[in-house]
């Protein structure tokens, strides 16, 4: 008769000891911490405060690069469409929607980084002129990066058509002293994965995609 402790006998298969027990050359936990969040076509942006379009920021790109503090990983649903017959249905895939996401940004004076999402807010309404803008002016493209704890590239998403639908922050408050953000709703026509080093020894040689 078997011995139940021999059927349910240790097995580091299930345990955290796998990451190091089956001879992975890299085997880590990514992190939450280590990307960046990339806005092409940012620099030279006109300030938003002025109609004076001589008035614009030269590095808006790198000021947001810097001081983003939470980047929206982008994902889909399918609709589900169904066709019935009888008692019976089946279900299939319809149109793919790309969700919105939330980028969160630290107000730094100086490179002014809330001014400068602001700017590319007014770019879709102009509240100056109460006029609505054009796609080709306040869509962007959007890339999304993410490192490993010691800076090696592990993978890109590029994002599709992104604009500010809406902004917010928190309210003044003389009690309380901590630092502002500013929050941007992004919205985006559709992303993909670009690049992915996390498989075989791609990972090892992606230190020059840094």
């Amino acid at each position: 008769m078997a011995n139940i402790y021999d059927t349910y006998k240790y097995d580091n298969s299930l345990t955290a000891e796998h990451l190091a027990a089956n001879g992975y050359s890299f085997a880590e936990a990514a992190r939450t911490g280590f990307f960046t969040f990339i806005i092409s076509d940012l620099d030279g942006i006109q300030r938003p405060e002025t109609t004076d379009a001589s008035k614009t920021f030269p590095t808006a790109k790198e000021a947001i690069k810097l001081h983003v503090i939470k980047a929206p990983v982008p994902h889909f649903s399918l609709e589900v469409l169904e066709y019935r017959r009888g008692n019976e249905q089946v279900k299939f895939a319809g149109v793919p929607t790309f969700d919105s996401g939330s980028l969160v940004v630290d107000d730094v004076i100086g490179p002014d980084t809330k001014s400068i999402l602001v700017a590319w807010h007014q770019k879709a309404y102009d509240p100056h002129t109460r006029m609505g803008g054009r796609m080709k002016d306040y869509k962007r493209l959007c890339t999304l990066a993410e490192y490993s704890q010691d800076y090696v590239a592990l993978r890109e998403w590029t994002l599709y058509g992104c604009w500010i639908s809406e902004l917010s922050e928190d309210d003044f408050d003389k009690e309380n002293d901590g630092k502002r953000q500013i929050t941007a709703t992004i919205q985006y026509d559709r992303a993909e994965m670009t690049k992915d080093y996390t498989q075989g020894d791609a990972i090892e040689q992606s230190g020059e995609n840094q």
